[in-house]
C-alpha cells in the first residue's frame, strides 16, 4: 500500500488561482507531517528583460526577481508553517516542475486552475495538463475552498489495476473517508434490451464486480466496509461529474493507464477535456511504469 506523502510539491504561479491549492497543500502537509516544497518557475530571461527594457520603471530594475518572488511566497505563507522549502527556478514551466518534483523526491504534486475570462469556465492550462500526463507521482488539482478535510471521496473505476491503485492510494492517504466506487458504461442499441431482465443482470454484475475487485485490492478492513459500488449506464465522463456535483463529493480520484471507458478519456487530448469538466478537487493517480 502507498504510504502518505512525506514531501508535497505545490506548483504556484503566484496568482490568486493558486490560493486554494496553497491552502489545501498546507492542510495536507500538517495532517501528514510532511514537508511542503513550494515551486515557482520564472520565464527564461526575465531578469535580463527587467534590467534592459526601457519601459520598465526604474525601481523595478534593481534587485533579483527570484528573490522578490521568494519573498512573495513567504509573505503568502504568513509564517504559518515551519517545514517549508521554497524554490524559484527558470525555464519552461512543466519541464522545470517535473524536474524539481523528481529532484526533491516529492510524493504528490498540488496545483490550481485558472478561469477563461471573468467568471468563465475553469481551464487547466498547458502546464497543468502536462503535469497530469507526465508526472510520475499523483497530481492533485484543487478547485474548492478548503473548509474541511476530504471526507466524501468518489473513485472512478473500470475495475483495472490502475483503478485499484487509485483506490488504495486514496484509502491510505484518507483512511477515515467514505468511498464510492463509480463505474459508468455505454452499451450500443440499449433500447433493444429487456429492461427488467437487464436490471436483474446489472444487480448481479454489481455484486460480482465489487467482490472480485475488492478481493484483489489491498484495503484495511475498516476502509473496506466504507466502500460502496455504484454502476450506471451512460456516458462515463458525464455521469461521473454529475454524481460528484449532485452528491457534493469532496474529492474525485481517477487512475490513469487503465482500460475501457475511463482509459479512453484519460489519454491524449482527452485528458484535458475530462479534467476541465470536473467539479471540485481531482486526484489523478498514475500507474507506475514497468521497468
Amino acid at each position: 500500500m502507498v504510504a502518505a506523502p512525506k514531501r508535497i510539491m505545490l506548483a504556484t504561479d503566484l496568482s490568486c488561482r493558486c490560493d486554494r491549492a496553497l491552502d489545501r497543500a498546507r492542510r495536507l502537509a500538517r495532517d501528514w507531517k510532511a514537508t511542503l516544497v513550494l515551486v515557482h518557475v520564472m520565464e527564461p530571461g526575465l531578469a535580463d528583460r527587467i534590467r534592459t527594457e526601457p519601459d520598465v520603471p526604474s525601481w523595478r530594475r534593481t534587485g533579483d526577481p527570484a528573490t522578490k518572488m521568494r519573498h512573495q511566497i513567504w509573505r503568502d505563507l504568513a509564517g504559518d508553517m515551519a517545514d517549508v522549502d521554497v524554490r524559484v527556478v527558470e525555464g519552461e514551466a512543466a519541464e522545470q516542475l517535473l524536474a524539481v518534483a523528481a529532484e526533491e523526491r516529492c510524493d504528490l504534486i498540488v496545483t490550481g486552475v485558472a478561469r477563461d475570462g471573468i467568471l468563465g469556465p475553469m481551464v487547466l492550462g498547458t502546464t497543468v495538463n502536462k503535469l497530469v500526463r507526465h508526472a510520475e507521482v499523483p497530481v492533485l488539482i484543487v478547485r474548492n475552498r478548503v473548509n474541511r478535510p476530504y471526507g466524501k471521496i468518489v473513485v472512478g473505476t473500470d475495475f483495472s489495476d490502475s483503478s485499484a491503485r487509485a483506490l488504495t492510494t486514496a484509502a491510505k492517504w484518507f483512511p477515515t473517508a467514505e468511498y464510492v466506487l463509480f463505474h459508468g458504461y455505454d452499451i450500443p442499441f440499449d433500447d433493444l434490451l429487456d429492461k427488467d431482465e437487464f436490471g436483474r443482470q446489472l444487480a448481479a454484475m454489481e455484486e460480482r464486480c465489487k467482490a472480485d475487485f475488492l478481493a484483489k485490492t489491498p484495503l484495511d478492513d475498516a476502509v473496506r466496509e466504507r466502500v460502496h459500488l455504484l454502476i450506471e449506464h451512460g456516458n462515463p465522463e458525464r455521469l461521473l461529474w454529475d454524481y460528484v456535483t449532485d452528491q457534493e463529493a469532496d474529492l474525485t480520484v481517477i487512475g490513469s493507464h487503465g482500460r475501457s471507458a475511463f482509459f479512453d478519456v484519460l489519454i491524449g487530448s482527452m485528458t484535458k477535456r475530462l479534467l476541465e469538466s470536473a467539479q471540485g478537487d481531482t486526484l489523478v493517480v498514475r500507474r507506475p511504469r514497468t521497468r
